[in-house]
């Protein structure tokens, strides 16, 4: 997910992604990345670890949503023109908020109800902005799209982790 992100906003960068592309070939694209949409929320890194049928709880520690793909997703559909309707929104806000730790930190994927991935700054990052994606200003949003019933990321707890990390205290 990550290739296919800094590749495709280079190419918008450029100003070459709709010149150099086909229609065809984009919704190919989108199609991609929708087929890395996990179904309890978040995207996968890449396709491959999608058991489809044979998914079940012993091997479900194989396929984790990721919180940087999760974001390099949203992104990149949305470089692509996508209107984000086939996301899992309520899901993937509620797979955010289970990522945050108590101490405000994020984790990278959930596996087994446990958090892991170290306490890096980036997968918070990452988490605000995908909050941002799905749930955006509440002036911006339909009443269709008001997720206000899932619970929120603590955005304070983030900021303070963030800026602890930064000093080194």
């Amino acid at each position: 997910m990550y290739l296919a992100y800094f590749i495709l906003s280079a190419c918008d960068l450029l100003d070459i992604l709709f010149s150099m592309t086909k229609e065809e070939e984009r919704s190919d694209y989108i199609n991609w990345i929708y087929r890395c949409q996990h179904p309890s929320g978040g995207f996968r890194m890449w396709p491959g670890t999608d058991f489809d049928e044979r998914a079940n709880s012993k091997n479900a520690k194989w396929d984790p949503a990721n919180m940087p793909a999760t974001y390099f997703a949203l992104a990149s559909l949305l470089i692509l023109g996508d209107d984000l309707n086939r996301v899992k929104r309520a899901d993937t806000l509620r797979w955010i908020r289970r990522m945050q730790r108590e101490d405000g930190s994020f984790g990278e994927t959930l596996v087994d109800g446990k958090i892991e991935g170290g306490r890096d700054p980036r997968y918070g990052y990452c988490a605000t902005g995908i909050r941002h994606i799905l749930r955006g200003r509440r002036s911006q949003m339909s009443p269709s799209q008001d997720d206000g019933h899932i619970d929120d990321i603590d955005a304070d707890a983030i900021v303070q982790c963030i800026s602890h990390t930064q000093v080194g205290t």
